[in-house]
């Protein structure tokens, strides 16, 4: 086993947490864009988190408000969409593995994977297209959070309009998978057009140096 990899730590503690979950670990970093030694990093992080809201060690779970407020994702709406894209439900509480995603995704994820993870946040209903109805819902919500007007509901359904002008290459009356795909990959500022799901990477980066000051940038 490699040397401490946090001051802050208790080596013996450290050694107990590294010795007890590499197993896991090593399963979850296949999924990941991180090597065994970098998502160990990631996972001290998640241990120090634990510790700070005195979770015990064996319920290997901490509270989704690390990703809520900690990244700066603080629509309360959106983050129940994340939680389905990450961890296919809506629990209050974040795993290992789903911490070692968001993290993969957040820092190093390809433009593909954040499609796929941005079109599943705006699925509600898991059609696997998008209705107008649900664009509306969408951009309805994050428009009125914007605007100080209370009367958003013109404004939003010319928004939608436009989108599905835009976004519907098939001209079937929805957006299914492969119009959002091609949309986004000749524009990717469409990647969050109807609503940020993603936080911003200087967010995450703010986030890992809180935590781990000493370590160099992932």
């Amino acid at each position: 086993m490699s040397a401490s990899l946090d001051a802050s730590l208790d080596p013996m503690e450290e050694i107990r947490f590294r010795k007890k979950h590499g197993g896991l670990w090593a399963e979850i970093q296949k999924s990941t864009h991180f090597t065994f030694d970098e998502l160990e990093k990631i996972m001290v992080i998640f241990f120090k988190i634990q510790k700070r809201d005195d979770k015990p060690a064996a319920s290997d779970l901490i509270s989704r408000d690390v990703l809520h407020t900690g990244l700066g994702m603080t629509d309360s709406y959106m983050m129940e969409r994340v939680m389905v894209a990450l961890d296919r439900g809506t629990s209050p509480y974040v795993t290992m593995a789903t911490f070692g995603k968001a993290m993969s995704l957040y820092l190093r994820g390809s433009l593909e994977e954040r499609i796929a993870y941005a079109f599943t946040c705006y699925d509600l209903l898991g059609e696997g297209y998008l209705r107008r109805e649900t664009m509306y819902q969408l951009m309805k919500k994050s428009l009125a959070k914007a605007s100080r007007d209370d009367d958003v509901e013109e404004a939003v359904k010319e928004l939608v309009d436009i989108m599905l002008k835009r976004m519907d290459a098939d001209l079937d009356g929805v957006i299914n998978f492969n119009d959002f795909h091609i949309s986004v990959t000749k524009t990717p500022s469409l990647l969050e057009s109807l609503g940020y799901c993603l936080p911003e990477r200087p967010a995450v980066y703010a986030f890992v140096s809180t935590w781990c000051p000493a370590w160099k940038s992932m």
